[in-house]
């Protein structure tokens, strides 16, 4: 359609920290960002690259992920993941971090094995990304009724064989059909409108060959370290760029 192009958003997410009984672990997070349109996301990736690479250098490393920085004991790592979460701060781009605190889930269903874990985690993706084209809207980067085409990467260690919970259609459901409440008698309405060359791509990707997947993990990593490190995350949150959404 001449008159309503495809417009592509790209999501980018990571998960760090761990999914238990908070006696274990007090944090577990999802982040990464959301990028619209080809453009922006192809010059964001080649900004990453340039400094990701003269890191590479400098620790002798075949992949820059936030494991390979020792912030407990060196200061300067901290501020190369600083560095590397700043080439995200641009336009058209959004960071996304989405906090679970343990301590604060209502259900210790959700400890109780695998697949409980992994329905919650989807649920926590599933509000992030809509969270995410909801800004955009409210931005008015996109609107409403354009054709609108998604695509999602994930670290594939994030990837379940539990087929019984099929992440892809639940965020399509959320985003271009809504969703029912059946126990408070309540319909959520989509967000967006379902043409022709709307839909929603979701990978799993290697994130020894996916740049964008690396970004996230730094994005989730530094996060956590925040977090867990009793800083002011408002260095996060307060950003104009920046979604934060708390979970549960």
């Amino acid at each position: 359609m001449k008159n309503n192009p495809v417009k592509k958003i790209y999501f980018f997410l990571d998960d760090s920290g761990v999914l238990d009984f908070p006696r274990n672990s007090n944090y577990f997070c999802y982040c990464g960002y959301m990028i619209i349109g080809n453009k922006a996301k192809g010059e964001l990736i080649a900004n990453y690259r340039n400094i990701s690479n003269e890191i590479k250098i400098k620790y002798d490393v075949p992949e820059v992920k936030g494991c390979i920085f020792d912030k407990f004991h060196n200061h300067k790592d901290l501020i190369e993941q600083i560095r590397l979460y700043k080439v995200m701060l641009r336009d058209k781009c959004y960071v996304l971090l989405g906090n679970v605190i343990n301590g604060k889930l209502k259900s210790k269903d959700v400890f109780t094995n695998k697949h409980s874990k992994v329905r919650y985690k989807n649920y926590v993706l599933k509000l992030l990304v809509k969270e995410g084209i909801s800004r955009a809207l409210k931005d008015n980067l996109i609107n409403k009724s354009d054709n609108i085409d998604v695509t999602i990467l994930i670290d594939e260690e994030q990837r379940s064989t539990n087929g019984i919970y099929n992440l892809k259609e639940s965020i399509s459901s959320e985003i271009f059909d809504g969703t029912s409440n059946f126990q408070y008698n309540r319909f959520y309405p989509p967000i967006l409108d379902k043409n022709k060359n709307s839909g929603i791509h979701l990978t799993y990707c290697d994130s020894k060959t996916c740049i964008p997947v690396q970004m996230a993990d730094i994005v989730s990593n530094l996060f956590l370290f925040f977090l867990q490190n009793d800083y002011n995350i408002n260095y996060f949150r307060k950003r104009n760029n920046t979604i934060y959404k708390e979970f549960p």
